[in-house]
């Protein structure tokens, strides 16, 4: 018979989006063994927690995610809060025996997010970060191709997330803990960049060395909707970096937030010695491939819908009466996989993305910045 257990939400934003997957993952999955039950949610605004419980069926609200973290019932603590707040609830619950969820990136910096590995291991819990693209049809179907050696070795790797994120390039935007280095870490790099650079790792590899490039294009903005007075922005609009595989491929990064035109543009293309693949999230049903021995000369690549229930995770949605893959499922997906590891006692990795893939991030995010202010490549320490 399915076990319930208690999930415990800090942070309301993106919160939106986790506690509709946990509502969903035992249906569109069913039978589980572990089943999630909302026990708790903790956000800043009173009005707005319980606004948010009651949509989603919360049995309690707090104020203080300390009282979510430390409540008897909530048996996994999923942390949806800005990047500062990531560390200090993480330690506390693994600490206290609970299955860690962490939104990405995992910290501000690198030696934060190593703390929070260190404190995970100790205590043998579950950890995973939250980069759901992972769990998404095309992708995942990319990263099988690659393991099978469809497109051969892997020489070249560039990946873009480029967005207007919320009229981020308005400058009449206000300021939001988002253009505050000391609660986001970085700017556009650590709100989007880190999903490429995630999916960069999960595709290709381990990354051994970086040459970065930040600019701050909206330099202050107000300091409150529609105040005079404004404040200094002190992270990234736009970064771009140069990169060298382990295995010795050679990459490229672009992320930005401040690009009038684009919706969602997450892609990546993959360069390797028998073929390619392409992906773009804003046709998030398409996967785009070019194999040498099948396609050389033909016109070019071919689009592949990835709706068809033998595709990852398909055999799961409605796909039969016209619907497809849509952005929230790949957080149900995530969740089950999580879940299945707990119930299973099974590795969170390769597939899904633990606090150590979170720690790497971290590491690589660090060394753009520090090649951006020396002018330098950077080596990471493997």
């Amino acid at each position: 018979m399915a076990k319930e257990i208690g999930v415990g939400v800090l942070g309301y934003s993106i919160g939106r989006a986790h506690a509709h997957a946990w509502r969903d993952v035992a249906e569109v999955y069913y039978p589980m063994k572990l089943v999630p039950r909302l026990v708790a949610l903790a956000g800043r605004t009173k009005k707005v927690v319980k606004f948010e419980a009651a949509k989603y069926g919360y049995a309690k609200t707090y104020s203080d995610w300390e009282k979510v973290v430390t409540d008897e019932r909530v048996e996994i603590v999923d942390n949806c809060l800005p990047v500062a707040l990531h560390p200090a609830p993480m330690i506390m619950a693994a600490k206290l025996g609970k299955s860690l969820f962490c939104e990405k990136p995992l910290a501000r910096r690198a030696t934060d997010a190593k703390r929070m590995l260190d404190a995970a291991e100790k205590a043998k819990v579950k950890h995973m970060v939250g980069y759901n693209y992972r769990f998404m049809p095309a992708i995942t179907l990319a990263r099988q191709m690659i393991n099978k050696g469809k497109i051969g070795k892997i020489t070249f790797f560039r990946g873009s997330y480029l967005t207007t994120n919320s009229t981020y390039d308005d400058p009449k935007t206000p300021m939001r803990w988002q253009f505050e280095s000391s609660l986001s870490g970085y700017g556009a790099l650590s709100d989007l960049g880190t999903h490429a650079l995630d999916l960069a790792r999960y595709l290709v590899g381990e990354v051994g060395a970086v040459a970065g490039a930040q600019s701050t294009i909206i330099k202050e903005r107000p300091e409150t909707e529609g105040a005079r007075k404004k404040k200094r922005v002190n992270v990234d609009d736009l970064t771009v970096a140069t990169m060298k595989f382990r295995n010795g491929a050679l990459g490229t990064l672009e992320t930005s937030w401040v690009n009038p035109g684009r919706m969602d543009y997450l892609s990546f293309e993959i360069y390797g010695t028998e073929g390619s693949l392409r992906f773009n999230l804003e046709r998030i049903n398409e996967l785009e491939i070019f194999l040498s021995e099948r396609d050389r000369g033909t016109s070019g690549y071919r689009t592949l819908n990835v709706l068809a229930k033998e595709h990852p995770y398909m055999g799961k949605y409605w796909v039969n009466q016209g619907g497809g893959f849509g952005w929230d499922h790949s957080f149900v997906n995530e969740f089950h996989h999580f879940l299945t590891s707990i119930s299973d006692d099974r590795p969170v990795g390769p597939q899904g993305a633990t606090f150590l893939d979170g720690y790497r991030n971290c590491q690589i995010m660090d060394a753009i910045a520090d090649s951006a202010k020396s002018e330098a490549w950077v080596h990471i320490q493997e």
